[in-house]
Protein backbone atom coordinates (compact mmCIF):
# COMPACT_ATOMS: atom_id res chain seq x y z
CA UNK A 1 0.00 0.00 0.00
CA UNK A 2 1.17 3.60 -0.74
CA UNK A 3 2.13 6.07 1.52
CA UNK A 4 -0.37 8.10 2.35
CA UNK A 5 0.50 11.94 1.42
CA UNK A 6 0.02 14.84 4.40
CA UNK A 7 -1.80 17.55 3.16
CA UNK A 8 0.36 20.77 2.43
CA UNK A 9 3.24 19.30 1.95
CA UNK A 10 5.14 19.38 -1.73
CA UNK A 11 7.31 16.84 -3.83
CA UNK A 12 10.95 17.62 -2.65
CA UNK A 13 12.47 18.49 -6.27
CA UNK A 14 10.14 20.69 -7.08
CA UNK A 15 9.90 23.01 -3.83
CA UNK A 16 13.97 22.93 -3.84
CA UNK A 17 13.94 23.91 -8.09
CA UNK A 18 11.42 26.89 -7.22
CA UNK A 19 13.72 27.96 -4.04
CA UNK A 20 16.88 28.08 -6.75
CA UNK A 21 14.57 29.66 -9.27
CA UNK A 22 13.43 32.71 -6.45
CA UNK A 23 17.21 33.04 -5.63
CA UNK A 24 18.53 33.80 -8.61
CA UNK A 25 16.07 36.40 -9.78
CA UNK A 26 16.65 38.24 -6.72
CA UNK A 27 20.62 37.83 -7.53
CA UNK A 28 20.02 38.65 -10.95
CA UNK A 29 18.00 41.94 -9.80
CA UNK A 30 20.37 42.86 -7.45
CA UNK A 31 23.25 42.72 -10.13
CA UNK A 32 21.39 44.53 -12.48
CA UNK A 33 20.73 47.02 -9.69
CA UNK A 34 24.27 47.59 -7.92
CA UNK A 35 25.97 47.54 -11.21
CA UNK A 36 23.83 50.34 -13.13
CA UNK A 37 24.89 52.03 -9.58
CA UNK A 38 28.41 51.18 -10.18
CA UNK A 39 28.64 52.37 -14.00
CA UNK A 40 26.94 55.68 -13.11
CA UNK A 41 29.14 56.38 -10.07
CA UNK A 42 32.38 55.52 -12.08
CA UNK A 43 31.24 57.63 -14.86
CA UNK A 44 30.56 60.65 -12.71
CA UNK A 45 34.22 59.56 -10.61
CA UNK A 46 35.91 59.36 -14.30
CA UNK A 47 34.03 62.10 -16.67
CA UNK A 48 32.41 64.62 -14.50
CA UNK A 49 31.40 66.52 -17.42
CA UNK A 50 29.75 63.88 -18.99
CA UNK A 51 27.37 62.64 -16.12
CA UNK A 52 23.93 63.98 -17.18
CA UNK A 53 25.14 64.50 -21.19
CA UNK A 54 23.72 62.11 -23.97
CA UNK A 55 25.99 60.09 -26.20
CA UNK A 56 26.47 61.62 -28.89
CA UNK A 57 27.28 58.37 -30.93
CA UNK A 58 23.73 56.95 -29.45
CA UNK A 59 21.90 59.98 -30.78
CA UNK A 60 23.69 59.40 -33.59
CA UNK A 61 22.37 55.91 -33.91
CA UNK A 62 19.03 56.37 -32.78
CA UNK A 63 18.46 59.35 -35.53
CA UNK A 64 19.43 56.87 -38.18
CA UNK A 65 16.98 54.60 -36.92
CA UNK A 66 14.09 56.87 -36.80
CA UNK A 67 15.17 57.83 -40.14
CA UNK A 68 16.37 61.64 -39.48
CA UNK A 69 19.15 63.58 -39.48
CA UNK A 70 20.08 66.11 -36.59
CA UNK A 71 19.96 69.72 -36.72
CA UNK A 72 22.17 71.48 -35.70
CA UNK A 73 22.78 72.70 -32.05
CA UNK A 74 22.39 76.57 -32.30
CA UNK A 75 25.77 77.09 -31.26
CA UNK A 76 27.24 75.13 -33.92
CA UNK A 77 25.10 77.08 -36.38
CA UNK A 78 26.13 80.47 -35.31
CA UNK A 79 29.89 78.95 -35.47
CA UNK A 80 29.41 77.92 -38.78
CA UNK A 81 27.74 81.27 -39.59
CA UNK A 82 30.34 82.90 -37.99
CA UNK A 83 33.12 81.19 -40.09
CA UNK A 84 31.41 81.91 -43.68
CA UNK A 85 31.01 85.91 -42.85
CA UNK A 86 34.86 85.86 -42.05
CA UNK A 87 35.80 83.82 -44.65
CA UNK A 88 33.60 86.11 -47.44
CA UNK A 89 34.89 88.78 -45.60
CA UNK A 90 38.78 88.23 -45.80
CA UNK A 91 38.09 87.40 -49.58
CA UNK A 92 36.07 90.42 -50.33
CA UNK A 93 38.85 92.97 -48.60
CA UNK A 94 41.76 91.48 -50.21
CA UNK A 95 39.51 92.17 -53.47
CA UNK A 96 38.98 95.40 -52.55
CA UNK A 97 41.92 96.27 -51.60
CA UNK A 98 43.68 94.85 -54.68
CA UNK A 99 41.05 96.72 -56.79
CA UNK A 100 41.51 100.23 -54.92
CA UNK A 101 44.89 99.99 -56.17
CA UNK A 102 44.41 99.03 -59.68
CA UNK A 103 46.70 95.72 -58.88
CA UNK A 104 46.76 93.14 -61.91
CA UNK A 105 47.40 89.75 -60.27
CA UNK A 106 47.93 86.52 -62.10
CA UNK A 107 44.91 83.65 -62.39
CA UNK A 108 45.92 80.98 -60.12
CA UNK A 109 46.80 77.57 -61.24
CA UNK A 110 44.18 75.31 -60.05
CA UNK A 111 44.06 72.68 -63.09
CA UNK A 112 43.79 69.35 -61.01
CA UNK A 113 42.71 70.31 -58.02
CA UNK A 114 39.52 69.61 -56.87
CA UNK A 115 36.19 72.07 -56.43
CA UNK A 116 36.77 73.28 -53.67
CA UNK A 117 39.65 74.00 -52.82
CA UNK A 118 40.41 75.74 -56.76
CA UNK A 119 37.68 78.04 -55.59
CA UNK A 120 39.26 78.64 -52.42
CA UNK A 121 42.69 79.43 -53.77
CA UNK A 122 40.81 81.67 -56.80
CA UNK A 123 39.52 83.32 -53.94
CA UNK A 124 42.45 83.54 -51.92
CA UNK A 125 44.38 84.99 -55.18
CA UNK A 126 41.70 87.77 -55.38
CA UNK A 127 39.43 86.30 -58.47
CA UNK A 128 35.88 85.58 -58.67
CA UNK A 129 34.71 82.30 -59.41
CA UNK A 130 32.39 82.76 -62.29
CA UNK A 131 30.74 80.11 -64.77
CA UNK A 132 31.41 76.52 -63.53
CA UNK A 133 30.98 74.05 -66.93
CA UNK A 134 31.29 70.20 -65.95
CA UNK A 135 32.75 68.41 -69.31
CA UNK A 136 33.49 64.46 -70.00
CA UNK A 137 36.66 63.50 -68.93
CA UNK A 138 38.49 60.50 -67.54
CA UNK A 139 39.88 62.76 -64.74
CA UNK A 140 37.87 62.03 -61.31
CA UNK A 141 34.44 63.78 -60.94
CA UNK A 142 35.13 67.44 -59.67
CA UNK A 143 38.75 68.00 -61.03
CA UNK A 144 38.91 71.10 -63.15
CA UNK A 145 40.25 70.47 -66.24
CA UNK A 146 40.85 73.89 -67.33
CA UNK A 147 40.18 77.77 -66.90
CA UNK A 148 39.10 80.82 -68.40
CA UNK A 149 41.35 83.12 -68.48
CA UNK A 150 44.22 80.24 -68.29
CA UNK A 151 47.06 80.45 -65.42
CA UNK A 152 49.52 83.13 -65.48
CA UNK A 153 47.09 85.32 -67.03
CA UNK A 154 47.11 89.33 -65.46
CA UNK A 155 43.89 90.81 -64.65
CA UNK A 156 42.17 93.11 -62.40
CA UNK A 157 41.90 91.95 -58.84
CA UNK A 158 37.88 90.89 -58.27
CA UNK A 159 38.21 89.48 -61.87
CA UNK A 160 36.17 87.06 -63.00
CA UNK A 161 37.63 83.66 -63.82
CA UNK A 162 35.15 80.10 -65.04
CA UNK A 163 36.30 76.66 -64.47
CA UNK A 164 35.78 74.02 -66.72
CA UNK A 165 35.33 70.53 -64.18
CA UNK A 166 35.17 66.97 -64.97
CA UNK A 167 32.42 65.23 -64.16
CA UNK A 168 33.82 61.67 -63.84
CA UNK A 169 32.56 60.00 -66.87
CA UNK A 170 35.12 59.01 -69.83
CA UNK A 171 34.23 60.99 -73.13
CA UNK A 172 31.74 59.07 -75.64
CA UNK A 173 33.57 56.38 -77.55
CA UNK A 174 34.05 57.82 -81.28
CA UNK A 175 34.57 55.11 -84.39
CA UNK A 176 37.47 55.55 -85.95
CA UNK A 177 37.18 55.30 -89.82
CA UNK A 178 39.50 52.04 -91.28
CA UNK A 179 42.00 53.01 -93.47
CA UNK A 180 41.47 51.28 -96.93
CA UNK A 181 44.53 50.41 -98.57
CA UNK A 182 44.77 48.95 -102.03
CA UNK A 183 45.78 45.58 -102.71
CA UNK A 184 49.41 45.38 -103.87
Amino acid sequence: MAAAKKPGTRAPVAGVARRWIIRGTIAAVAGLLIGGAGGVATVRTLEPGRANAVDSVQAVLDSIARGTIPEPTAAERDQESKRQADSASQAAQAADSAASQNVMLPVPDVVGLEEGPARTRLLDGGMVVGDVEFRASSAPAGTVLATTPPAGSLLAAGSTVSLVISDGRPPADTLSTPQLHPAP
